[in-house]
């Protein structure tokens, strides 16, 4: 069995933040700032996807031992849960840089990025 790997550190928590908060706001600035969170081995982001609703979760990155290595998960509104296995294939990998997992996840619920 293998181990899990540690929660990330403050210096990589405040970095990851920064790196989703940079790379929504290039890619889908109409959403605003991203609300970003940690538990655990895991970063949590949702976004308001309506000027007045609430933040709506749509990503769970799961820490991997590095800043650049996440395990992706998209959030299921239907069963108000996260998974990583039912990513479609066809979006990406199930693992990768937080900016992946933004780009992966995003595009289900606010449309494609509008970064080049």
């Amino acid at each position: 069995m293998a181990d899990v790997p540690e929660s990330p550190g403050q210096k990589t928590k405040t970095a990851v933040t920064q790196r989703i908060r940079d790379h929504v706001k290039r890619g889908w600035p109409h959403l605003g700032d991203p609300v970003v969170s940690f538990r655990g081995q895991f970063c949590y982001v949702a976004a308001r996807l309506s000027r007045r609703g609430q933040p709506s979760p749509i990503l769970r990155l799961r820490y991997q031992g590095s800043a650049d290595r996440w395990g992706i998960g998209i959030y299921r509104s239907s069963s108000e849960s996260y998974t990583e296995s039912e990513l479609p294939t066809s979006f990406g990998p199930k693992t990768g840089t937080p900016e992946q997992g933004i780009d992966h996840t995003f595009i289900l619920y606010a449309g494609p990025s509008r970064h080049p």
